[in-house]
């Protein structure tokens, strides 16, 4: 997808208006030279976002591994389990003992809290690459 005329749907999961905004500023609206503008959806509730995965097509999920209630995982168990197929994600984890748990939800890649600004970005460009 690595064309800069395009767009890109990112869903953003999590209960925390700060991590979201951090992500966001991390990352931008356009995470490297070449790579499509991102259109950032943000979820701040399970069902938030789920209800915004049935309305858009994502090119990116990235979610916060420390969210209340319904965790990451748990909401891209569930994606998983509904819909036929899902795209890239990241699950941003706190603690490592719970890097198991994201790689049972078929998480392509998990990072790290306290976030690395330039990692997520390269990561965001090599997953939508």
């Amino acid at each position: 997808m690595a064309d800069s005329t395009e767009k890109a749907n990112v869903l953003l999961y999590s209960d925390n208006s700060d991590f979201r905004r951090t992500v966001i500023e991390a990352v931008g609206i356009r995470p490297g030279k070449g790579m499509p503008t991102l259109n950032w959806v943000e979820a701040a509730t399970e069902a938030g976002a789920v209800m915004k995965f049935e309305e858009n097509d994502f090119d990116l999920i990235i979610l916060d591994g420390e969210t209340q209630k319904v965790g990451a995982m748990a909401v891209l168990r569930r994606l998983e389990v509904e819909f036929e197929t899902l795209p890239p994600s990241i699950t941003v984890i706190a603690r490592q003992q719970d890097s198991w748990l994201a790689r049972f939800s078929n998480t392509t890649r998990i990072l790290n809290y306290p976030l690395d600004a330039m990692e997520l970005q390269e990561t965001v460009t090599e997953l939508l690459s």
